[in-house]
């Protein structure tokens, strides 16, 4: 016969495993919260270097696309932006991510057009366009893999940086390079006014839509006037040098510089939402 355990273990047992469960259940909660913060950093350390990428590889389109077309004055720009984006992507082997094809992706993208020598000013934009493209993806898909807003409300307005933001700058990056080219050329075709008409309406509606959300919620409203204030002064430049005729007189550098204006203060948002994202977090340490 198997011998009973007494009454009094099963009591002794049942207490201890009451005693212990609290504290197994509040480790196994630490540790889902440690391994979900290490996410929410690792992420914010790829967004952080994709907007980076994201400007520098629209800067170096533009410029790269204005020598192409005939500025020689622009080579020395081309080489020390090339060179960021270098730096840049030597920092992708030290990530912690998701997302390695992707970002194995970028970099395969980058080192067969970082060269412009010997490529056509159209061939050279549309491969930048791609590469740009692969870059918003993977911010958006980074930016939505875990909620980085640790549901806060205040934060609410972070999916029209993710959407809104960062294609208004990417339709402005087209219009940079679009028109650095025509300025170097000093001549347009009718297809490339259509074009560029078309970019200029993408950059109207869509800035529209990000600046009346963002006067709403976001932090600093100064800091959406002083964007909008810059966006239309460039949407007014597409429009009076280069929708006019044919034979723009404006020089590439000065157009160039026009939009990159414009650009840099779309991205000073996205810059503002990652400062206000590591600050949350940090606080929720």
């Amino acid at each position: 016969m198997t011998a009973l355990l007494p009454p009094t273990w099963n009591t002794t047992a049942e207490l201890a495993a009451l005693i212990l469960l609290p504290g197994v259940f509040y480790a196994l909660y630490l540790g889902r919260a440690r391994l979900k913060r290490g996410r929410i950093s690792a992420n914010l350390e790829q967004l952080k270097l994709l907007r980076l990428l994201l400007a520098d590889l629209q800067r170096h389109r533009g410029l790269s696309t204005g020598l192409l077309s005939g500025d020689q004055s622009l080579r020395a720009d081309v080489a020390a932006t090339r060179t960021q984006v270098d730096q840049s992507i030597a920092q992708v082997k030290t990530l912690q991510s998701n997302h390695s094809a992707e970002w194995k992706n970028l970099v395969t993208q980058w080192n067969a057009l970082r060269d412009e020598a010997g490529r056509d000013p159209e061939t050279n934009m549309l491969d930048h366009h791609r590469l740009i493209r692969d870059t918003i993806f993977l911010i958006e898909d980074i930016s939505t893999e875990v909620d980085l807003t640790a549901g806060r409300e205040e934060l609410g307005y972070l999916i029209c940086i993710w959407h809104e933001v960062v294609q208004t700058a990417e339709w402005s990056g087209q219009a940079r390079a679009l028109g650095t080219g025509i300025a170097a050329a000093q001549k347009s075709s009718a297809a490339q006014r259509v074009r560029l008409r078309f970019l200029h309406q993408k950059i109207e509606q869509l800035s529209g839509t990000a600046f009346a959300t963002l006067q709403q919620s976001f932090s600093s409203r100064q800091r959406v006037q002083q964007c909008q204030t810059a966006v239309e002064s460039f949407l007014l430049c597409i429009n009076q040098e280069l929708l006019t005729g044919d034979r723009p007189q404006i020089e590439a550098k000065r157009y160039f510089d026009q939009a990159t204006q414009a650009i840099n203060e779309l991205l000073t948002l996205v810059d503002a939402a990652l400062n206000d994202l590591q600050r949350v977090h940090q606080r929720g340490r």
